[in-house]
């Protein structure tokens, strides 16, 4: 038993902390680790959504989401289908004692809005950034009413950094900072809001925000259901 951690753009799972164990006593190390670790059981799960992204000056941009997605302690699979036009396969594998991979297959040919129309970067469809080298742990804030141990990763080829913010309770991250190097002030942040707690200890998150200079993205979610693989 132990924070757990996988994650997608559009889906945020994990599991909570065991009984008895309190984030507050891990290390910035062991508490990186603990959140980095892979789920222990399979799980699938189907979720429906919609996204809108804003820019000043230009049209509204908005799309309808569905999302099919299985993992294991291992891999990541999913399709995200966006309008019932364009049809995205995502892989993230993280084998014991080996990188994290990622691979995003594009639709062909892929009908304007596409996923990447609305704001995103390919490190939002993995949370990939939660795997970029520690810095240091940051003074202690709160988010949303609700205490968070902040840690400041780095990109490993040195494209910037980001501050992450995580639940110091349950370990789920509450928001991220990006910021380019050499820059006080973050260029895009990430918020999550609304998470629920299913009966198996998986989170969903209800709503997504990104936002950057002159422009906004929010992604509301409407209907999840998630299951182990091999239940009814």
């Amino acid at each position: 038993m132990r924070i757990t951690v996988t994650s997608l753009w559009l889906l945020w799972l994990c599991l909570g902390l065991p009984a008895g164990l309190k984030a507050s006593t891990l290390s910035a190390e062991q508490f990186l680790a603990e959140v980095r670790r892979p789920l222990t059981q399979d799980v699938w799960g189907e979720i429906t959504g919609r996204l809108t992204h804003q820019r000043v000056g230009q049209a509204r941009v908005s799309g309808d989401l569905r999302l099919r997605i299985s993992f294991s302690s291992s891999s990541l699979h999913a399709q995200i289908v966006l309008n019932d036009k364009n049809v995205y396969g995502f892989v993230q594998k993280h084998p014991p004692g080996e990188p994290l991979s990622c691979k995003l297959s594009l639709p062909e040919p892929e009908e304007k809005p596409g996923l990447f129309d609305f704001g995103l970067e390919p490190e939002d469809l993995s949370f990939s950034f939660l795997y970029w080298d520690f810095i240091a742990e940051l003074p202690s804030q709160k988010s949303r009413m609700r205490n968070c141990r902040i840690m400041r990763l780095a990109h490993p080829d040195n494209k910037g950094q980001v501050e992450v913010w995580f639940d110091a309770e349950y370990g789920f991250p509450l928001l991220a900072k990006w910021y380019k190097e050499e820059q006080k002030k973050p260029w895009r942040s990430l918020e999550m809001k609304g998470a629920k707690k299913y009966e198996n200890g998986l989170w969903f998150v209800k709503e997504m925000r990104l936002d950057g200079d002159g422009w906004k993205t929010r992604v509301i979610f409407d209907f999840a259901s998630l299951k182990d693989i091999g239940s009814k």
